[in-house]
């Protein structure tokens, strides 16, 4: 689902128009930006929490060009630092989390007759 569809069905299920969901939407992606730019962490129950990280210093060999690596071709390596960086991380909500969980996890099959190995 798209921007735009998730507007679309947001207006419907509210009675809304689709152009006071959008310049809501946006609102919001507005102030989620600023927050992350601001290095604060974001809740929103219900949805889950975006959490602004810091990765440190990484060192890491690529070829010489940096474009990274490319099958088959033979060359040199370079040691490249990449620097700090900031990420987001998302934790769901436990309900989305186990609701989520709950459809994809593997289920055990049982054998009749035989005894579960040890």
């Amino acid at each position: 689902m798209n921007k735009e569809q998730l507007i679309a069905k947001a207006a419907r299920r509210s009675g809304m128009t689709q152009r006071e969901v959008r310049n809501g939407l946006n609102a919001v992606i507005e102030t989620l930006v600023e927050a992350f730019e601001n290095d604060t962490d974001v809740a929103i129950a219900g949805l889950g929490t975006f959490q602004v990280r810091k990765r440190s210093n990484v060192k890491k060999y690529l070829p010489k060009d940096g474009k990274g690596p490319v099958k088959g071709v033979k060359g040199g390596r370079v040691m490249y630092d990449i620097s700090d960086r900031r990420v987001i991380k998302f934790n769901p909500a436990p309900y989305i989390r186990r609701e989520y969980s709950a459809e994809n996890s593997s289920r055990l099959i049982e054998l009749k007759g035989e005894e579960p190995r040890k």
